[in-house]
C-alpha cells in the first residue's frame, strides 16, 4: 500500500510557529463542515464563539460532537485561535472554489475590521478530494483547479498553507473489502496533491506549503485500532467507535485527526534566517 507522509515542503519567514497563529481559514467538504455559512446576519468567530457558531457547530460526527476543527480549536491550541471555516458537506473542487470566490474572499478575504488577518497569523487548510475521488473525476484537472484557487487566495494575501490528503476510504465500511483496488483513485489524488504543493511552493518562494497526511493517521488507526481506544473490528464497522456511519469519522477518530493536526505544525517551529527552506518531514 502507498504511502504519504506529512511534511513541510516550505518554510519561509511568513511561518512565526503554530502558538503565533490568529486565524485559521478552512475549505473542504463534510469532514470538516461545522455548519458556519457566512452571511451578514451570522455570528462571527470571537475568542468566546471561536467557530462563529455555538460549540461544536453541526458536524457529520455524532449529534453535539466536534470533528477536527472543533478539537483543534479548544484542546490544541492556545486561545484564543479563531476559524473561519466554510467547509460543506458533499463538496468537491467546484465547491470549494465557491467557498473561496462567493464566501471568502467577498468578506473576510477583504480583511474587515473584525477580522484584520496578517499573512503571518493565519494559516489556509484545505481538506478536498474525497468525493472527487469517489466520483472519479480526473485528479490531475482536479488538482490542479485546486491550485488555481489557491492563486486567488495568495493574491488575498495568504502566505501560510496547509493542505490535507485524503484517507484511505477503500478502508472505510462504503467500500467492500473486495474491493481492495479502489484505493488507486485516492492514492493518485495524494501523488498529485504532493506534486502540484511543491510546484506550488518554487512558484511562490515566500510562501510556507505543508502538507498533513490525513491518509497516514486512519492508516495507523486502522491498522490498530486497539492501541488507539477503539474494539479490534472498529476498522471496518459502520456506526462503532471508528466510523459513525459508511463513511464518516466518528468524533473520537477526528480527535486523532486534531492531535496529529496540532503535533504536526507544532513541530515546525518560526523560520530562522539562514535555515533551510525546503523542509523535511
Amino acid at each position: 500500500m502507498a504511502s504519504f507522509f506529512s511534511q513541510a515542503i516550505q518554510i519561509t519567514p511568513s511561518w512565526l510557529g503554530y502558538d503565533k497563529l490568529k486565524y485559521l481559514v478552512i475549505f473542504g467538504d463534510s469532514y470538516s463542515d461545522v455548519g458556519y455559512h457566512y452571511s451578514p446576519e451570522e455570528p462571527k468567530p470571537t475568542p468566546e464563539q471561536p467557530l462563529g457558531v455555538a460549540y461544536p457547530g453541526v458536524t457529520w460526527a455524532e449529534r453535539n460532537e466536534p470533528n477536527w476543527v472543533g478539537h483543534l480549536v479548544t484542546n490544541y491550541t492556545h486561545s484564543p485561535l479563531l476559524a473561519f471555516c466554510y467547509a460543506v458537506g458533499g463538496d468537491t473542487i467546484a465547491g470549494v472554489q465557491k467557498q473561496i470566490v462567493k464566501k471568502f474572499l467577498p468578506v473576510v478575504g477583504k480583511k474587515p475590521q473584525w477580522a484584520e488577518w496578517k499573512s503571518e497569523d493565519t494559516l489556509f487548510i484545505t481538506w478536498i478530494g474525497i468525493n472527487d475521488a469517489a466520483y472519479n473525476f480526473d485528479p490531475s484537472k482536479s488538482v490542479e483547479k485546486l491550485f488555481e484557487m489557491q492563486e486567488l487566495v495568495y493574491e488575498a494575501g495568504a502566505r501560510n498553507f496547509l493542505f490535507i490528503n485524503v484517507p484511505p476510504i477503500n478502508r472505510s465500511p462504503a467500500v467492500p473489502e473486495s474491493s481492495r483496488d479502489r484505493a488507486q483513485p485516492y492514492a493518485t489524488w495524494n501523488t498529485k496533491l504532493q506534486s502540484c504543493a511543491e510546484e506550488f511552493s518554487t512558484k511562490h518562494p515566500d510562501v510556507t506549503t505543508m502538507i498533513y497526511s490525513s491518509w497516514m493517521t486512519f492508516t495507523r488507526v486502522l491498522d490498530d485500532p486497539v492501541k488507539h481506544g477503539f474494539k479490534a473490528g472498529d476498522g471496518r464497522k459502520a456506526y462503532g467507535g471508528i466510523w459513525v456511519d459508511h463513511l464518516h469519522p466518528t468524533s473520537r477518530m477526528h480527535d486523532w485527526i486534531a492531535a496529529d493536526v496540532y503535533e504536526f505544525l507544532s513541530r515546525h517551529e518560526s523560520y530562522e534566517e539562514g535555515q533551510i527552506k525546503k523542509a523535511g518531514p
